[in-house]
C-alpha cells in the first residue's frame, strides 16, 4: 500500500569474515542482529550428551505417551527448565530486521482457512 520497493537478495554461503574495516562495520551489525533475533537458548551440555546416549541406547519409541512424557522431562533437564519461544511468537530483540512474511493478513487466512476446514491453527 505504501508501495516501498524492497530488494532481497538470498545468499547460501554468505562471507561473515572482517577482512577489511567495512566488513566489520556491515556484518559485526548483521551478526549481532542475527544472534539476537534466533535468541539461541543456553543448555545443559552434560544433560544433553546423557539424554543423547540414553535415546540411542534405548531407541525409545517416541510416539507413546509415555516416550512424550519422557521427551519433556528431558528437554526440561536438557533447557534448564527454560521455555523455547512457541511457533508464530516474535522474538524479543529484531534489531534491524523487519518481518516481511508472512504478514498480518498471511496470519489471517491461515487462521480462516483451519476454521472452514476444522482445522487447528498452528498458533
Amino acid at each position: 500500500s505504501k508501495m516501498k520497493v524492497w530488494l532481497i537478495e538470498v545468499n547460501s554461503s554468505p562471507s561473515m569474515g572482517q577482512e577489511h574495516l567495512l566488513d566489520e562495520h556491515v556484518k559485526q551489525p548483521l551478526i549481532n542482529d542475527t544472534i539476537d533475533l534466533v535468541e539461541p537458548m543456553e543448555f545443559d551440555r552434560r544433560s544433553f550428551a546423557e539424554v543423547l546416549h540414553r535415546r540411542v541406547e534405548k531407541k525409545s519409541a517416541t510416539g507413546s505417551a509415555a516416550g512424550r512424557q519422557q521427551l519433556d522431562l528431558d528437554l526440561h533437564a536438557i533447557l534448564k527448565g527454560q521455555v523455547p519461544r512457541k511457533y508464530g511468537e516474535m522474538p524479543k530483540k529484531m534489531g534491524n530486521y523487519e518481518r516481511i512474511a508472512p504478514s498480518e493478513a498471511w496470519d489471517n487466512l491461515v487462521k480462516s482457512r483451519s476454521l472452514l476446514f476444522n482445522r487447528v491453527s498452528p498458533n
